[in-house]
């Protein structure tokens, strides 16, 4: 590896990203690192584990440990997914 591709390891291409406009380093789904890790807690309050890689190997009986640490940490409130309505 590089070594100026280390220094660049989240980033995959800079752009605007799709959470919050701000124009930098984005990773694979269009966000900067702020919204990519609103993301991640947002999925991961919904129960979407499919798509949580924090998620990512944790046992299936330790999610939901790991969901309710998230809530305890960061509210229930989704930070940046629109709730759906039901």
């Amino acid at each position: 590896m590089i070594d100026d591709e280390v220094d660049d390891a989240f980033g995959v291409y800079e752009g605007e990203c799709q959470g919050c406009d701000c124009y930098g380093p984005l990773d694979d789904l269009g966000l900067c690192e702020t919204c990519s890790e609103k993301f991640e807690r947002d999925v991961i309050r919904q129960r979407e584990w499919d798509y949580s890689a924090l998620a990512f190997g944790v046992p299936e009986d330790k999610r939901e440990a790991l969901r309710r640490r998230i809530i305890e940490e960061y509210g229930e409130r989704l930070e940046l997914i629109s709730p759906t309505k039901k």
